[in-house]
């Protein structure tokens, strides 16, 4: 899965977090569009009939001076398309110059444009996020929150989870969204289905109660200012306690590394995804990458098994990009991941830990 074209393949089950398991469960309802509008490497065109230009000219010079760059650097034939005219030209030399890759070449080629570009030639390579569910529970904050030997803990995951939220842009999972969505149609099956189980059906309608008072509850609090400093002095004290979790110091301590790398970095600035004109076939990155109620309580099961049941469905998926342009000449090719595995690890690891703080009591 290394483009977007590569995307257009029977979907294989996506993968939740370790330790999860299976059931059956009604179709989830589809997703209605997000407030994607025209960004990064949305526009790629070939050919260009139809596209309108302010200034053809200057597009079309843009165009070439980019195509004269990347034969350069890959030691291409630059096309002779001088007995065509605009937009012809264009078309054919992209035609020509990608009949030029060899089957090594593992880069997409598109003709792109952003607020700086209108027309220009970019080598695009596509994260794999490994059909990954990437989701942070938040039940084993809530249940923290009341014992007076977890304070300790309780700051520094709380301070952990405004980074997330505010800067990275992990979505929470009471406001819109897929996972609000889910949670919401499992509560409707709840109110309208009728069946010989109503002690558990009695039990997860108290579950849907609890995730409602305690995500807002604490949504209140992740939208308290994020304070990188603080986040230090909650880790130090962490460290200095008894109880201090070798696992969460690491975990925290290589997110303090990323923020400071990356102090204003959020996930949806590399995202891409093809514009399908809303058919409900591209997998937001926002459907992958969320805080989520829990992972062990008496929804997880129905929750995961909607989530599958919907991404089977789609085509294509919103995965984070880094691209090359060529409007300037380039030394060598150059695409380099760092932030977006680095976080996507953190969130892994740091859910893993979560799960731990996390269990049903008997009697729940």
């Amino acid at each position: 899965m290394e483009t977007a074209s590569i995307i257009r393949q029977p979907r294989r089950a996506v993968r939740p977090l370790a330790g999860r398991k299976g059931s059956t469960a009604k179709s989830a309802k589809k997703r209605t569009a997000g407030t994607h509008g025209n960004g990064f490497l949305n526009h790629s065109f070939n050919p260009f009939w139809g596209v309108a230009f302010s200034d053809w000219r200057s597009a079309e010079r843009e165009f070439f001076v980019s195509l004269e760059n990347l034969c350069g650097l890959y030691g291409w034939t630059r096309p002779d398309v001088s007995g065509l005219s605009f937009p012809d030209n264009i078309a054919e030399a992209y035609k020509r110059v990608k009949a030029q890759q060899t089957p090594e070449f593992d880069l997409e080629m598109k003709i792109c444009q952003d607020g700086e570009h209108a027309c220009c030639l970019a080598t695009v390579k596509t994260f794999n996020t490994d059909y990954h569910l990437y989701y942070i529970p938040v039940r084993p904050l809530w249940k923290m929150r009341s014992v007076a030997t977890e304070t300790l803990p309780y700051d520094l995951l709380m301070a952990v989870f405004r980074y997330l939220y505010q800067v990275s842009g992990v979505p929470f999972f009471t406001e819109p969204g897929t996972i609000d969505g889910n949670y919401d149609t499992i509560k409707n099956w709840l109110d309208e289905e009728q069946d010989e189980e109503e002690p558990y059906r009695e039990r997860q309608k108290n579950e849907l109660k609890a995730l409602e008072l305690a995500g807002n509850t604490l949504l209140t609090e992740i939208k308290e200012p994020f304070n990188l400093k603080e986040l230090e002095k909650d880790l130090a004290r962490y460290q200095c306690s008894a109880k201090a979790d070798a696992c969460l110091f690491e975990t925290v301590y290589e997110i303090i590394k990323l923020i400071k790398d990356y102090p204003k970095r959020a996930i949806k600035e590399t995202m891409h995804y093809e514009d399908e004109d809303d058919d409900n076939q591209t997998i937001y990155w926002e459907q992958y990458i969320s805080f989520y109620w829990s992972g062990e309580d008496c929804l997880s099961e129905t929750l995961y098994q909607m989530v599958n049941d919907e991404f089977q469905e789609m085509g294509y998926q919103e995965e984070p990009v880094n691209n090359q342009w060529f409007d300037t000449p380039q030394e060598k090719p150059c695409h380099v991941f760092d932030y977006e595995p680095r976080l996507l690890s953190l969130i892994d690891r740091l859910a893993e830990i979560l799960n731990d703080y996390d269990y049903e009591e008997p009697n729940e």
